[in-house]
């Protein structure tokens, strides 16, 4: 067994053997899938070159490594013999991935994440699932294969998503721009989403006097402008009262009526009668919807985004820690072991785990959809 642990801005290799033979030691990280092997204080960790004296250095059980490590970047070790020729895949030991450059896990569980200027943030960080929600869960495959940080921030971006659509409301901050194509608005910098305009129901405003956005919850209200295909548009934003949090428009100033001919509505639909006002305006709307930053997402709707995400990764990591296995046993003059796994053909080896949070998720949803979006309603 190998183990690696970050202790004052070193990593720490341990090889648990007592027999005090020589290894040879190799090290890889998550940006370069080539595994360097120790050469000696000199050269640290590098391709083996014999023609130029490069050689692999033996090791012991345990290993200081201070050479060339970056910042932020996750790093795994392996050892096999010293004196094993050509070593294939198993005769490797592999050890877990430890991050280099931060002693402690960074996460909103561990009350130390800070939103980057200028960036929404993380809801969920890779340490938050690691250390908290898939706490004790071995991220290493039977083939000494590991998760980095980029695939589960993959799953925590899907999570993200799904609840979103689960709760009908926007979580992470976007842009959104009528007929942003249109107006030549750059994509990522001007608007993230472009929407159409909306459609003027006379009846709608007549009797309620608001309009529902299609996302929500609001952060800002840009520009609100009523647009006639005949008399320009018509600057509603200063007397609109903003529901942010159902995404509701409230309109202190009513557009005009069919009848007010002052204005030129009636006039110019006149030759083909009233009711064909809501086929000539229309509302251009300008605004930005979610949570301001990462910082701003409530604890326990992170919580529910947290756990989509570890129950997507308890699937494939469960598989790939006991893929195909149910149970097995040994029988040996007289002595016996057997050893049985939850998993089966239909069953995932962390089956409790993500049964208890699909409950917790489900439950959330029943319970809190109707805070974050409206009750639907009908009439006969």
């Amino acid at each position: 067994m190998i183990i690696a642990c970050t202790v004052n801005k070193r990593i720490v290799v341990t090889i648990d053997d007592k027999t005090n033979n020589l290894f040879r030691l190799e090290r890889h990280s998550n940006v370069d899938d080539t595994y360097l092997v120790y050469c000696g204080e000199e050269h640290g960790f590098c391709v083996v070159d014999e023609e130029n004296g490069i050689l692999p250095v033996g090791v012991k059980a345990d290993f200081l490594d201070n050479f060339n490590l970056e910042d932020d970047v996750l790093y795994s070790y392996r050892y096999c013999a010293f004196d094993a020729e050509n070593p294939a895949f198993e005769d490797y030991q592999y050890s877990n991935w430890i991050k280099y450059g931060t002693q402690n896990a960074m996460g909103y569980t561990f009350g130390n994440y800070t939103v980057p200027t200028g960036k929404w943030g993380d809801v969920v960080t890779a340490d938050d699932l690691r250390y908290t929600y898939l706490w004790g869960t071995d991220f290493k495959a039977t083939n000494g294969q590991s998760y980095t940080d980029e695939q589960i921030q993959y799953f925590i971006d899907a999570a993200l998503t799904e609840i979103e659509r689960e709760l009908d409301i926007t979580i992470k901050k976007r842009k959104i721009r009528y007929n942003a194509t249109e107006r030549q608005l750059e994509k990522g910098k001007d608007y993230d989403v472009d929407e159409s305009v909306y459609d003027f129901r006379y009846s709608r405003i007549a009797r309620y006097g608001f309009i529902k956005t299609r996302q929500k919850p609001i952060i800002r209200l840009h520009k609100l402008e009523l647009l006639s295909r005949f008399i320009g548009a018509r600057d509603l934003t200063k007397t609109t009262i903003i529901d942010k949090q159902k995404g509701i428009l409230k309109f202190l100033e009513r557009p005009p009526k069919p009848s007010e001919t002052s204005r030129g509505v009636s006039t110019a639909i006149s030759m083909y009668g009233s009711e064909t006002l809501g086929a000539n305006l229309f509302y251009a709307i300008d605004y930005d919807a979610g949570f301001e930053t990462s910082d701003d997402v409530p604890a326990d709707l992170r919580e529910i985004i947290a756990k989509q995400a570890a129950v997507s990764l308890l699937n494939i990591i469960g598989d790939g820690l006991m893929s195909g296995f149910s149970s097995s046993s040994l029988s040996m003059d007289g002595l016996s072991e057997s050893f049985s796994s939850t998993q089966s053909a239909t069953s995932a080896y962390f089956g409790a785990r993500i049964s208890q949070y699909k409950d917790d998720i489900k439950d959330y949803i029943n319970n809190n959809k109707y805070k974050f979006k409206n009750r639907a309603m009908g009439a006969l």
